[in-house]
């Protein structure tokens, strides 16, 4: 199985197209699968200049409804034609950002008369080895996740911090073992991770890729994830990338682990 980052916040390579956003690509024997599609912006130049061919995937699974990660779904669907959609019911969920006094839509927009939405929820196998799985919010640890006060939804008497409940990670079984693919950890990586050692019997991983959402938490946060990822699982290299921050990655790292980013143009074995 092959694994490569086509959209990601930085590249190393001139011929790459950087953009805010995640998007990967996983090669399997039975399937070419799009893991969300970023912005659009350079999904489908990298993809060209990856060797990755956009027009024979077989699936796209969204890992959540935020812009970053879905607003190329129409382009996608568009250029491909139809073909399985795999995310969370709830992945339209009206996601804003409040700045200034001001709110932001930041979701999503899909047309469900047009696409063929499946619904990925518990543990939901999406093909032969390769499964979403969704952290309900109740058995997420909060000490582990921690979302921005910016990032809202409408509430009946006003806004409400944003749960994100459509959101769910990928778990690959690949030659090396079991990796996880996140979006953006919105639920939190450490819960993440528990919740993936519990449906799947381990707490060693090959890789462990994507986003870790700590950019913009504060230094607490960061020393207590960090430290507990170091100290409870055993993840043989370590691909941060997208919202998860330098700081963190750093972290990470100094805590003994293999830590390398995940730049769009990074493509890996699993």
């Amino acid at each position: 199985m092959r694994l490569t980052i086509l959209a990601e916040n930085f590249t190393r390579s001139p011929y790459i197209v950087p953009e805010y956003g995640l998007s990967m690509h996983v090669a399997t024997p039975d399937a070419s699968i799009l893991i969300d599609t970023a912005q659009g912006i350079g999904l489908f130049n990298n993809a060209r200049t990856m060797g990755i061919d956009l027009a024979g995937i077989d699936m796209l699974a969204l890992s959540h409804g935020h812009f970053d990660h879905a607003d190329g779904v129409a382009s996608l669907l568009k250029f491909h034609g139809p073909m399985p959609v795999w995310a969370h019911p709830a992945v339209e969920a009206p996601h804003y950002r409040f700045v200034n006094g001001r709110k932001y839509f930041i979701g999503c927009h899909l047309n469900r008369a047009a696409v063929d939405l499946r619904p990925a929820t518990g543990k939901t196998e999406i093909s032969r080895r390769v499964w979403a799985v969704e952290v309900p919010v109740s058995r997420r640890d909060p000490q582990f996740a921690q979302n921005g006060a910016h990032l809202v939804l409408d509430g009946p008497d006003g806004l409400v911090p944003d749960p994100f409940e459509d959101e769910i990670s990928f778990v690959v079984e690949g030659e090396k073992g079991l990796s996880v693919l996140l979006g953006c950890a919105h639920a939190g990586v450490v819960n993440i991770l528990e919740e993936v050692s519990g449906l799947f019997g381990t707490r060693s991983f090959a890789y462990v890729i994507g986003g870790m959402h700590m950019a913009d938490q504060d230094e607490p946060f960061v020393e207590r994830v960090t430290g507990t990822l170091a100290g409870r699982f055993k993840v043989d290299s370590w691909r941060p990338c997208h919202c998860t921050g330098f700081h963190a990655a750093a972290t990470l790292a100094c805590r003994g682990q293999n830590v390398d980013w995940g730049y769009a143009g990074t493509s890996m074995e699993l």
